[in-house]
Formats: C-alpha cells, sequence, structure tokens
C-alpha cells in the first residue's frame, strides 16, 4: 500500500494564486476559460513504501545422523554468530568411533592380504620360467634322439622315454602357467577387496563428520538453542542461518507504477532509498518484480537487494519506508477544481481547442491535487473543470 513516508518531511504548500495571474493563452481569453501552465511537483516526494527486512537467503543446518548432544559451542549459542568451518554440536560418536576403528583394522588386512598375493605370483612367475627352461632342455633332447632313431643309432624303446620326457616337461609348463594366471587373479581380488575396504573406510569417516554440526559459511543464526544431553533424529533442523550483509526487503507497488512507460515508472535495476525509524538511510536496488498481482487491489509484490556497506545494521523483520527515486517525475501541482474525477482538460493554443487528459492523483494538499500527467510538460491547463465554457467549447468541438 503507498503511504505517505513520515521519514521524509513535506515542504509547505507552494501557493498557486502567483502562477494563475500569469499571462494566458489570447485563445483561452477569448473563449472566457482560465488557464494556467502546468507547475512541476518538484516539492512532492517520491512515493514511499512501508516495507519489512528479511534475509535474501535462509539456510536451514540440519542433524545428519541421531545421536545424543555431547557438546554445544556456547560461544556461537550466546552471540548466534558463527564462522565458516566452526563446529556448533558435536553428538555422542562411541559407535561411529568404533565403526572408523573397524573398517581402519579392517583395511589393513585386506592391504595385508594383497602383499601375500604378490609373493604367489612371485613364486608362480618362477615357477614358470623354471618350468619353461625344463621344456626348452627337453624339446632338444627330443630332436636329437629322434635324428639318432631314423638313423638307426637308438632304439624304440629308448624313443618312446625321451617322448615320455617330452610329453611331462609340456605338461609341467603348462601347469606353471595356469598356476601363475591363479595366482594373477587372486591379486587382482585382493586389490578390488582393498579398495572395498577404502570406500568402507570413507563410509566410517563420513558418518564420524556427521556427527558434528558444522558452520559452511560466516553468518548469523536463527533459533540456535541446543542443549547438551538432548538426543535428536537424523534430518531435524538444528537452526538456521543467513548472510548478514545479504537483505532484501519486500514490498508491493501499484501495477499502475510498473507498467508507466515514464521517469516514475518502477523498474529492476530502480534505485530506492531505504529509511529506518531513527532517521538513518540506506541504499537499495529492485532486483525481482512478480508477474501476478494481486486481484482485488493490484498490487504487485516487489523484490529489493539491501546495499552490503549497511545491511548489516538493519534486523530482521524491521518495519522500514522505500522511497522510489524519481518518483516525482510527470508530477504536476494543480488547483483541485481542475481535476474532474481523473481527468483534466489541457489547452491546444495551436488549434485552440481543449483536450481532455486522464490523471493519476498522488495526493490533495489543501485547495491543490498533485497529479500525474505523462508527456504534459510545457502544457497549459483548464483551471476550473467545471466552468461553463469548458462545456460549451466541448459541444463545439464535438460538432453537437
Amino acid at each position: 500500500m503507498t503511504v505517505t513516508s513520515s521519514l521524509f518531511t513535506r515542504p509547505s504548500v507552494i501557493a498557486l494564486t502567483s502562477v494563475m495571474a500569469l499571462c494566458l493563452p489570447a485563445a483561452a481569453q477569448d473563449s472566457g476559460l482560465e488557464t494556467m501552465p502546468l507547475v512541476m511537483a518538484s516539492d512532492v516526494p517520491a512515493e514511499v513504501y512501508v516495507g519489512t527486512v528479511r534475509a535474501s537467503d535462509m539456510f536451514g543446518l540440519s542433524y545428519e545422523a541421531r545421536g545424543c548432544i555431547v557438546a554445544v559451542s556456547e560461544t556461537a549459542k550466546t552471540s548466534l554468530v558463527a564462522q565458516a568451518g566452526q563446529v556448533l554440536v558435536e553428538l555422542d560418536d562411541q559407535r561411529a568411533q568404533l565403526a572408523l576403528q573397524t573398517a581402519q583394522a579392517r583395511l589393513a588386512d585386506l592391504k595385508a592380504a594383497v602383499t601375500e598375493r604378490d609373493l604367489s605370483v612371485a613364486a608362480a612367475e618362477a615357477d614358470e620360467r623354471r618350468r619353461a627352461e625344463e621344456l626348452e632342455f627337453v624339446a632338444r633332447e627330443f630332436e636329437r634322439n629322434q635324428t639318432m632313431f631314423r638313423r638307426g643309432l637308438i632304439n624304440e624303446t629308448t624313443m618312446e622315454a625321451v617322448e615320455r620326457r617330452m610329453l611331462d616337461a609340456t605338461f609341467s609348463a603348462e601347469r606353471a602357467s595356469e598356476a601363475l594366471q591363479s595366482a594373477l587373479s587372486a591379486k587382482a581380488r585382493a586389490e578390488i577387496a582393498v579398495e572395498i575396504g577404502e570406500l568402507d573406510l570413507r563410509t566410517a569417516e563420513i558418518n564420524q563428520d556427521e556427527l558434528q554440526l558444522i558452520a559452511p559459511f560466516d553468518g548469523v543464526l536463527v533459533g540456535f538453542d541446543p542443549n547438551v544431553g538432548a538426543c535428536v533424529q537424523e534430518g531435524g533442523l538444528a537452526a538456521q542461518i543467513y548472510a548478514p550483509h545479504e537483505k532484501a526487503v519486500d514490498v508491493y507497488v501499484l501495477i499502475s507504477r510498473l507498467s508507466a512507460a515514464d521517469a516514475a515508472g518502477v523498474s529492476a535495476g530502480a534505485p530506492v532509498r531505504i529509511g529506518r525509524v531513527n532517521g538513518e538511510t540506506c541504499g537499495g536496488t529492485i532486483t525481482a518484480i512478480e508477474t501476478e498481482a494481486d486481484l482485488e487491489s493490484q498490487y504487485v509484490k516487489t523484490t529489493i537487494d539491501v546495499d552490503d556497506a549497511c545491511a548489516p545494521d538493519l534486523f530482521l523483520n524491521e518495519a522500514v519506508e522505500v522511497e522510489m527515486l524519481g518518483g516525482a517525475a510527470g508530477t504536476y501541482r494543480i488547483p483541485s477544481t481542475a481535476l474532474l474525477e481523473r481527468t483534466v482538460y489541457l489547452w491546444d493554443e495551436a488549434a485552440g481547442a481543449v483536450e481532455p487528459a486522464a490523471a493519476e492523483l498522488v495526493m490533495r494538499d489543501g485547495t491543490d491535487a498533485v497529479v500525474r500527467l505523462p508527456g504534459a510538460e510545457g502544457r497549459h491547463i483548464v483551471v476550473d473543470a467545471m466552468a461553463e465554457g469548458l462545456d460549451d467549447l466541448l459541444k463545439v468541438q464535438d460538432g453537437s
């Protein structure tokens, strides 16, 4: 809702008598109408809206594990201010410590198994080399005896004995190769077991870390009141935290101010001035305008980001007044008699005619009215919207 600021003093009412005494356009005098040049209402403050300070982003701090509280940061609990990485709450970690030590011992055992598999692989490789050398030796002996058998130097019985040794050596070499492959496979399984053990250890470490509630960044705590001995559940909300220099103000702006094409329009990126009850002021910028207006009031929620320099001094839920800068552009002070409902009549000197124009009433100030007339700079206005001469002139213009 638009309100008149109590923080910004309105200057005294400007008398219009002297202005009305200025020379009137000749054609207006001939028609019997009293006109006057539009006077910019530079003494009218920009529009002021009431808003409430809130944190731009409020983050929840939840317990990641269930357990009973064994320690609480008294500094954070008293000051409600946290530093990044600060431990705020600690839960009982006896079971987690036991699980962590068990995972460490299991990992050490698995690494020892890998060492044993390394020895088995080395032995299998050595046996395979010996069997290969033996096969090579028997193969040369077999070739010599085969040549001698063809020349008739040895009998068939001797040749069969050499063939038997050749066959045994071949089988031994194949078994040694198979044993080596088996040893390599066992080593690979042992290495995989070590990786699983490392994952189990990492899980135990994470479970250990989850027993501590740590502040993610420098901020102010809201609703932080844990007690030693209290038991909590996983996912339970411990507190909320926000950055003190990131604050915003929500105000509701009339949709006509958002859609105005002149300088009085409100748009994203426009600067504003935020006034506190103690007289202090702070800068801000319009950052977001919602796309849905209230059905009855036609007000739209508008978000303002407070300047980082003064944001920490503002309190959450503090009521402030937001002054839209530049809101007086296109605003004029006219006699109240010149306004008929929401219409005023501008005098067109060149055409010698009057022209009705829609005016938005900003406020009434004694016998004056402050209205918005976009694009009316330098024009003249009919002083009395109920004058008989105006009605006659309108009829003539309408051809009636």
